[in-house]
C-alpha cells in the first residue's frame, strides 16, 4: 500500500500501533508524563477526533513498565466504578501482590508446605478471615461499588505506584472523579474530556480543578503538526497532499486529526481507483491535479462567470439593483478593458476582475482598474464606489480591494462546489458593499 491510513481513524489514529505525530502532540505527551510523575491530575480537553485518546494510550504505554495502570473508557458507562471493576484483573494483581507477602506472617508453615499445600491455596483460605491490604488485593475482597474502588486503589498504592487513565469523561462522571481526586489517595489521574462535556460543567470547584492543569487540543494543530502527521501516514504522497490539507485546515473544512486522516485516505483511494493500480507516479499526478489550475486564462473566465451568476442569485437578498450578465467593456487611459464583474448597489457602481495567477505579475487590466472612476449603464453615469480583484495570488495596489482565494478553493469552485462558491460570494458582498448611508465623500473619485 502507498499509504498506511487506518480504516478507523478515531481513537488511536492507527489500528495496529499507537502513533503520535506532531511536535505539539509530543509536547502535550511530555507534559502529561510530567504531571503523572508528580502524582497530579491533568485534563485533556478537545473535540472528538483531536487525539485525546491517542495521548492517553501513549502515556499509558510509557507508564506500564513502571506503574500499575488502569485504563477506563467511559464512552458507554454511566458510572466510573462499573468500568473500573470490569478492568480489575485478578491475575495481574496477584503478580504484583505475591512477591510482597511474607509467608510466615500469613501462617504458611513448613508443615503446610511438606503436606503439599501451595501458598496460593493457603491465601485463598484466608480471604474471609484476615482484614489485611495484601489479602484484600489477593482475594479482591471489596464491595463492587465506588467506595470499594477507592479502597482497592488505596491498598494497591501501598504496594506499587498506581495511575488512572480515564477516557471519554462526561459531565455526569465528574462529581465522582472529583471525589476520587480529593480522597487523599494522591494517585495521578490523566483524563480526556470532550469539549462539549467540559462546557457543561457548572460546579466551580470541579471547573477550577480541571483548569489547573488543562491541556487543550482545540485549535492546537500547527502547520508543522499537519505536515508530520501526513508524512507519518503517507510519506510517498506527503508533498502532494500537504498543501491541500493545510488549505482545508486553514479554511476550517478539516478541523480534527481524524478528519485529516479520513480525507487523505479518501483522496488516495480515489486516485488509486482512477489509476487502476497503485502506480506511484500516476497516483501522484491524480492527487496533484486535484488542486492545481491547468489553464489560468480559461479558469479565470470560468470562475468569473460562476461568480457573476452567483451575484445575480443573491442580488435581491442584498438589495443589488443590477448585475451585468457579461463583461462590461470600458475605455480607460485610451485603452479598452473588460470589467468582468459589474453591479449597481444604491447609486453606486462596483467593479471587479477575476485574475488567477501562476506567478506574482500584475497584468495591465489590474493596473488600469484604479483609474475607472465612472461607469455608464443604461444611459446613466455611476460613480465607482469599490474596485476589487478576486485572485489566488497577492495583489497590493492602491485603490483596489484584493479578495484572495486559495488555489484549492478556486479548483473546488470550478469543479462545481456550489457551497464554497456561495460562501465566498457572500463574503465578498459583506466586505465590499457600502452601507445604505454612503455619502459622496466616502466614494473615491
Amino acid at each position: 500500500m502507498i499509504c498506511n491510513i487506518p480504516k478507523v481513524t478515531v481513537t488511536t489514529w492507527s489500528s495496529d500501533k499507537i502513533v503520535l505525530a506532531g511536535p505539539t502532540y509530543r509536547q502535550y505527551l511530555n507534559k502529561s508524563l510530567e504531571i503523572i510523575s508528580s502524582k497530579d491530575v491533568a485534563s485533556i480537553i478537545g473535540q472528538p477526533g483531536m487525539g485525546k485518546t491517542t495521548i492517553l494510550r501513549k502515556a499509558e504505554e510509557s507508564c506500564k513498565d513502571k506503574m500499575f495502570t488502569f485504563f477506563l473508557d467511559l464512552a458507554s458507562k454511566n458510572e466510573i466504578e462499573d468500568e473500573f471493576w470490569s478492568k480489575v484483573d485478578k491475575f495481574k494483581l496477584r503478580e504484583i501482590v505475591l512477591p510482597k507477602m511474607d509467608k510466615k506472617k500469613y501462617g504458611y508453615t513448613f508443615f503446610k508446605r511438606i503436606r503439599g499445600i501451595k501458598f496460593e491455596k493457603h491465601l485463598e483460605d484466608l480471604c474471609d478471615k484476615l482484614n489485611d491490604p495484601l489479602i484484600r488485593l489477593y482475594c479482591i475482597n471489596y464491595t463492587r461499588d465506588f467506595d470499594g474502588m477507592l479502597k482497592l486503589i488505596g491498598d494497591l498504592k501501598s504496594v506499587t505506584d498506581v495511575v488512572l487513565f480515564i477516557d471519554e469523561v462526561r459531565d455526569s462522571h465528574l462529581p465522582k472523579i472529583h471525589r476520587l481526586i480529593n480522597s487523599g489517595l494522591a494517585v495521578p489521574v490523566l483524563m480526556a474530556i470532550p469539549t462539549d462535556a467540559y462546557n457543561k460543567v457548572t460546579d466551580l470547584a470541579i471547573r477550577r480543578r480541571l483548569d489547573e492543569s488543562r491541556i487543550s487540543l482545540d485549535s492546537a494543530l500547527t502547520a508543522d503538526d499537519i505536515k508530520e502527521i501526513i508524512e507519518v501516514y503517507c510519506k510517498p504522497l506527503s508533498e502532494e497532499l500537504y498543501p491541500i490539507v493545510l488549505s482545508m485546515w486553514n479554511g476550517k473544512e478539516l478541523n480534527t486529526v481524524s478528519s485529516i486522516l479520513q480525507y487523505v485516505k479518501n483522496e488516495v483511494d480515489k486516485a488509486v481507483n482512477d489509476c487502476g493500480n497503485e502506480e506511484l507516479s500516476c497516483v501522484k499526478e491524480k492527487v496533484r491535479n486535484s488542486y492545481t489550475l491547468k489553464d489560468i486564462e480559461t479558469d479565470s473566465k470560468t470562475l468569473e462567470k460562476m461568480i457573476r451568476e452567483e451575484l445575480a442569485n443573491l442580488a435581491k437578498e442584498y438589495d443589488i439593483t443590477y448585475v451585468h450578465p457579461r463583461g462590461k467593456r470600458v475605455e480607460v487611459k485610451g485603452k479598452n478593458i473588460t470589467v468582468g464583474l459589474f453591479f449597481i448597489y444604491g447609486e453606486y457602481a462596483y467593479i471587479g476582475l477575476v485574475k488567477l495567477m501562476n506567478n506574482q505579475e500584475v497584468d495591465s487590466e489590474i493596473q488600469l482598474l484604479p483609474f475607472i472612476n465612472v461607469i455608464e449603464h443604461d444611459k446613466k453615469d455611476y460613480k465607482v464606489a469599490k474596485r476589487f480583484v478576486i485572485t489566488n495570488g497577492k495583489i497590493s495596489l492602491e485603490g483596489i480591494d484584493s479578495v484572495e482565494l486559495s488555489t484549492l478553493e478556486v479548483v473546488r469552485m470550478i469543479r462545481g462546489d456550489t457551497v464554497i462558491l456561495e460562501e465566498k460570494v457572500r463574503g465578498l458582498l459583506k466586505n465590499i458593499l457600502l452601507s445604505q448611508n454612503v455619502t459622496n465623500s466616502e466614494v473615491v473619485t
